[in-house]
């Protein structure tokens, strides 16, 4: 029998063999499972090879923690007192796990000399009793010392002492400065506002902010109004110990605001002992203005800053403080992309032109201030039809490389890799912005959802329903909880959720009764609904001349994969590239390289592709689909084929 024992999920393979060979060099002896898939024909060898092994090494992942195999026999390490643990991404740990030492190896593929894994190979050489493990690498004075932490901050909202209640967000605002401040800095990442700012009043006991954000520090205060005056308290704590590390007390007038948060910042900087850059200088704002930007910005973060009625009720408050104060970089900004998300809802009215222009004016006036506001990168990106997809992804590059950290823009980012096809990639930058925004429920649904992509159905429908359970109110979960379980075939999870459509009202509720009848029509054999589906695209055809991508792929579902690709080819796909018009094309070109759309599984493929731009995108670019590694003919020479390159 093995010393050692490795727990993993099929998409974890490259590592769980990476730290086999490792383990194998270091002289133990390792079994490991390579076809995870047949777990249920092997359970009795499995049984006995993990009782046997003196060590069980769990390899942590989004989909390891959604595996029942994986978390069984963790749970057996665990209970045994054999359990060594690496995680390979952000991923939360379940309980009772996440009260178990774990080393963070993110994106590890065999590196043995990362700092974590002399940590792993010293741990199983403890359990594993009268062995030394062989380090294939010396052990240099360098490496002796202790790795950096990475410091991940929460910045909870500061609690409000003064008599008028209505001034909550005022402190809000005052928190959301000082978080914003220290976000800019490359050596620390700042959680996101929108879960840190769910914890209120005994919920920030230091103990629940590290177990559901995983922070390393928290930083917490109270601000207290009297007038004119302001006085501002705030401590740094270590979640680890729960020791205070620094804390101080700030006083002036309202006049002085931004100098008291910029002088909390610096505070804060010279504790965590990293260095930041300088805080912006923001022209001379009132007390009064400022308290109308707070009010925007609190707008703004409660909408679902996407697509909602936010940005436009923000709006017209922004207007007012930019001008009063033309110099406040922050107030541009957000404007730019208040205007962006109106002009790409229905709330446009048939003004493109001069939206775009209001967005164009807001985000150069942010970026001449600081260039380093990537929201306003973001909300250029926002105006570039789908089609333009170089554009985009330039633009969203420089937002990037301004905030590496914001997680709005990492959304962003997630969105456009998806919709290029590169699902991989947009799975990475889904985890990095649900990593810093953890609580944010589309944070999360976006994680979950590009696990069906990459190849992880049964993951991201076990996901889904655990997400539903938690935001039982939130339509656009379970509408993906309905649209990929019955797609997909787990009528159970379907079943569950389908029994929760009757809570919604107004267009969420006619929206998910679509899904409803879509489900049954996939449920059934009876070909009528399948006839009148494809009379009713082409009738739709016929009287506007264009279907929509998702339309097509709702015709993959049904098993009428070629048919779709008939109605393509005369489908009209021109908006896609519109630079203005009445509403910018809203079409989501991920959609065709799901799991259900067998419209990519058939050259004709390449005609779509190059009709909506793709093709063009990735013989420029030279960034290719992850669907050339497995559709059944060569991808890039038809695309090269077809574009003449």
């Amino acid at each position: 029998m093995a010393d050692v024992f490795i727990s993993y999920s099929r998409s974890n393979t490259v590592a769980a063999r990476a730290a086999a060979k490792a383990l194998r060099e270091a002289g133990f002896e390792v079994w490991l499972d390579h076809e995870l898939a047949a777990h249920g024909s092997f359970a009795d060898a499995i049984e006995a090879e993990l009782t046997a092994a003196r060590a069980v090494l769990t390899l942590w992942s989004a989909d390891a923690a959604a595996s029942e195999w994986v978390r069984s026999e963790s749970n057996r390490g665990r209970e045994a007192r054999k359990l060594v643990q690496v995680k390979l991404d952000a991923t939360i740990l379940p309980l009772p796990f996440d009260q178990i030492q774990c080393t963070s190896l993110p994106d590890w593929s065999g590196d043995t000399g990362a700092p974590g894994w002399k940590k792993v190979v010293e741990s199983v050489a403890a359990l594993v009793a009268g062995k030394t493990p062989a380090l294939r690498y010396p052990i240099t004075e360098a490496r002796r010392r202790p790795a950096p932490i990475e410091r991940l901050l929460a910045v909870l909202a500061f609690d409000n002492l003064s008599a008028d209640k209505e001034m909550d967000f005022f402190s809000d605002g005052v928190s959301d400065e000082i978080q914003q401040t220290l976000a800019r800095s490359p050596g620390v990442k700042v959680l996101a506002r929108s879960s840190t700012f769910q914890f209120r009043g005994a919920q920030k006991a230091v103990r629940n902010v590290a177990a559901e954000l995983q922070a390393t520090h928290l930083l917490d205060g109270s601000v207290r109004r009297a007038g004119q005056k302001v006085r501002i308290n705030a401590q740094l704590v270590d979640c680890a110990n729960g020791h205070s590390l620094w804390a101080d007390s700030f006083q002036g007038a309202l006049d002085d605001i931004f100098a008291l948060q910029d002088e909390i910042a610096a505070a804060v900087a010279k504790a965590l002992a990293v260095v930041f850059s300088p805080p912006t200088v923001e022209s001379g704002l009132s007390i009064a203005t400022y308290e109308i930007f707070l009010r925007a910005q609190t707008i703004v973060s409660e909408g679902a800053r996407q697509f909602d009625d936010s940005g436009a009720l923000a709006e017209p408050l922004l207007e007012r403080v930019v001008a009063e104060s033309p110099g406040h970089a922050r107030a541009w900004e957000l404007l730019a992309n208040c205007r962006a998300w109106t002009l790409r809802s229905d709330k446009a009215g048939g003004h493109y032109a001069e939206g775009r222009a209001g967005v164009v004016e807001a985000s150069e006036n942010a970026l001449r201030l600081d260039p380093a506001r990537g929201g306003a990168f973001e909300a250029l990106a926002t105006l570039e039809p789908w089609a333009a997809y170089g554009a985009r992804e330039a633009l969203l590059e420089r937002a990037l490389l301004a905030q590496p950290n914001e997680p709005s823009i990492l959304s962003a980012m997630s969105t456009f890799c998806w919709g290029v096809g590169r699902v991989r990639d947009a799975l990475k930058f889904a985890e990095r912005a649900s990593a810093l925004n953890p609580l944010f429920p589309a944070a999360r649904l976006a994680v979950a959802q590009m696990h069906v992509y990459v190849g992880n159905e049964e993951g991201s429908i076990r996901m889904l329903a655990e997400l539903h359970e938690r935001w039982p109110a939130n339509y656009s979960i379970l509408l993906s909880l309905l649209s990929f379980s019955s797609s997909l075939g787990y009528w159970d999870a379907y079943a569950k959720g389908a029994a929760d459509v009757g809570k919604f009202t107004g267009w969420e509720a006619k929206r998910l009764d679509e899904i409803v009848e879509h489900a049954a029509i996939l449920a059934t054999d009876d070909p009528e609904p399948r006839r009148r589906v494809i009379e009713g695209s082409n009738h739709r055809l016929a009287s506007t001349g264009v279907l929509p991508l998702s339309w097509l792929v709702a015709l993959c579902h049904y098993g009428l994969g070629e048919e779709a690709l008939s109605l393509a080819e005369r489908a009209d796909f021109s908006h896609m590239f519109s630079p203005d018009g009445p509403l910018p094309a809203r079409e989501y070109p991920g959609n065709i390289f799901g799991p259900w759309c067998t419209m990519n599984k058939s050259p004709r493929f390449i005609d779509l592709c190059d009709r909506i731009g793709l093709c063009r995108y990735w013989v420029e670019s030279d960034r290719w689909p992850d669907c050339a590694e497995w559709v059944p003919y060569d991808l890039k020479a038809e695309v090269r084929r077809r574009t003449g390159a």
